[in-house]
């Protein structure tokens, strides 16, 4: 699987338990950011 279609697909798992309300906004805006330095270099952030 590439790195994109798994960042896809955890985002989707985050957002997914955000609308059921497992996750609180402050915890989703995290996870969000975590995910987005763990799977995107610094170089193809500013691309998102």
């Amino acid at each position: 699987m590439t790195r994109e279609m798994e960042y896809a697909k955890c985002i989707a798992v985050l957002c997914k338990l955000y609308r059921m309300g497992k996750v609180t906004e402050s915890e989703f805006r995290y996870v969000k950011r975590r995910l987005k330095s763990r799977f995107m270099p610094a170089r193809d952030i500013g691309r998102a």
